[in-house]
């Protein structure tokens, strides 16, 4: 009964995948209607892929196959997004402190938090599963079997993923607990392997490409490397008994370990990660004047890397720009040629010209200021009885972008240009985008994020992947670089490539410009009536 209660008050927050603060006036019909209206855009985006998939599939009676690459994909998602969400939900909650004081076994206190983390799985999951069950269906009316086995295996899938990046995710805690700057380095160790995950998915589609002549041998390879699928896909060709059992135990058994093992750890690995403050407070230290602005700043980096999820989610794009910037100089242009060839356009594109979106794709993907606001939370009311005005504060935010991605986007640059030496008017413009997109998406992000704050989450993770505005900051993120290819692609055969690209970066000066003054003028407004 305690569980249960626990449950439900866990639950009674942020479980809706498309929440936002909608105002009080918008209807019932509305707040229901708008999740529901994205939930079917994307299944149908879904669908169109795996309807491309399985009319290829369906007349050699391999339809199947489609169902298996749908659930390894969802599976590597899971197992992803559970490396740095764990940080969040499981040891960073910000009722942690309540729930250690109650009368509650520990091995409750982690099954709320994996569950939790499940049930946001399933409704992940069920925008990739249900339109590739549902193509199967329509390719090959399969009878009862295929649905209750599938039902099944929709809600074991996320298990096994999940237990698996939520030890990483405290191996990684555990370590970084070891060391003074513990959020850096829980952050550092969480992108390194992330990025090992990404580079094997890299090498693993060449790999793919070099059996994928025969579809048997996709399905062979992903059955092999994943074992509950081969069981699944045994069942649904062909009940079995034994299969069934297995499929059941092989999920179930790691889950029960996990919850036990795991909860003789879990109190000492959260109180071990814990800031001593009181040691510090006791410390006497000099008070010294600062600007108003500088202390704004300090205050936002230092939310910034005390939020692992914050910092790995907003800063892999910045990683990555470095990481090969550095592979550039032992590869130099093989890296663009192979780009190039793979697109079909290696004649007609430079690699100053590459270079420049590849520099728009790295910011218009790190937006920072789309949770900066509703990482403030309660703290919000202490920011605003301050005597500062509201146009100061968001100033130093977008300042606050500068400082953490610049260092990232000026090595990037100096690698390329010792590499490549473009000439003056390719440098001034790569310099040029860099500083004017980050600026762009410094200021659309704060002015969804005013729109649509959620000041009220228990943890990072539920304001930086599950709200509405770092959803909507993304889609138009990708919005703005995909539009930018478009431009040039569609005028390119038209207006000479140098001057669209003095017409782009003109156009994107003029858009940030405006967006600036309006967020100065109206974003202040907007955020004097944020209450928590």
């Amino acid at each position: 009964m305690k569980t249960f209660s626990l449950l439900k008050a866990a639950l009674s927050q942020d479980m809706n995948l498309f929440k936002y603060s909608a105002k009080r006036n918008s209807s019932k019909l509305t707040k229901i209607l708008f999740p529901i209206m994205i939930f079917i855009l994307v299944c149908f985006s879904i669908g169109t892929y795996a309807y491309m998939i399985a009319e290829k599939l369906a007349p050699f009676n391999l339809t199947y196959i489609m169902v298996s690459m749908f659930i390894m994909i969802v599976t590597l998602m899971t197992f992803i997004e559970g490396i740095y969400k764990s940080q969040g939900i499981l040891f960073e909650s910000k009722d942690n402190d309540l729930l250690f004081s109650l009368p509650i076994k520990k091995y409750q206190i982690l099954f709320i938090r994996i569950f939790k983390l499940l049930l946001f799985q399933y409704i992940y999951n069920l925008m990739f599963l249900l339109p590739a069950f549902a193509i199967f269906i329509y390719f090959e009316k399969p009878g009862i079997n295929f649905y209750l086995i599938s039902l099944l295996m929709t809600l074991l899938i996320p298990i096994i993923p999940t237990v698996i990046s939520s030890f990483i995710g405290y191996i990684i805690k555990l370590l970084s607990s070891k060391f003074k700057s513990k959020k850096i380095v829980q952050t550092l160790l969480s992108s390194i392997i992330f990025l090992g995950i990404f580079y094997f998915s890299m090498n693993l589609e060449n790999f793919i490409q070099d059996i994928a002549s025969k579809a048997t041998g996709i399905n062979n390879m992903l059955t092999s490397i994943y074992y509950p699928l081969g069981l699944y896909i045994n069942l649904i060709n062909g009940f079995n008994l034994l299969d069934l059992l297995k499929l059941l135990l092989v999920n179930i058994i790691p889950f029960i370990l996990f919850i036990v093992i795991g909860s003789k750890v879990y109190f000492k690995i959260i109180f071990n990660s814990k800031e001593n403050n009181c040691k510090k407070n006791n410390k006497k230290s000099l008070v010294l004047k600062r600007k108003p602005i500088i202390s704004l700043v300090r205050k936002e980096l230092k939310k910034y890397y005390s939020s692992p999820v914050y910092m790995f989610n907003t800063s892999f794009g910045l990683l990555l720009s470095v990481i090969l910037s550095i592979y550039l100089c032992f590869k130099g242009s093989i890296v663009f040629d192979e780009i190039l060839v793979q697109y079909g356009i290696q004649n007609s594109i430079s690699f100053p010209v590459l270079f420049y979106f590849f520099i728009l794709f790295v910011t218009s993907m790190t937006s920072i200021t789309s949770s900066s606001i509703s990482l403030e939370g309660k703290t919000i009311n202490i920011t605003k009885s301050l005597p500062i005005n509201e146009e100061l504060i968001l100033k130093s935010k977008i300042l606050t972008c500068y400082i953490i991605e610049l260092p990232f986007i000026v090595f990037s640059d100096i690698i390329f240009f010792i590499k490549f030496k473009p000439n003056l008017f390719y440098l001034i413009l790569i310099i040029l985008i860099g500083l004017i997109s980050i600026l762009l998406i410094a200021c659309i992000g704060l002015i969804i994020n005013l729109k649509y704050p959620k000041m009220n989450a228990t943890n990072d993770t539920e304001v930086v992947k599950q709200s509405m505005s770092s959803m909507i900051s993304v889609f138009i993120g990708i919005g703005i670089f995909v539009g930018s290819i478009l431009f040039i692609v569609f005028l390119g055969d038209y207006i000479n490539i140098d001057i669209l690209l003095i017409l782009h970066i003109s156009l994107i000066t003029i858009i940030s410009i405006i967006l600036y003054y309006f967020l100065m003028k109206n974003g202040t407004k907007e955020y004097k009536k944020i209450n928590v």
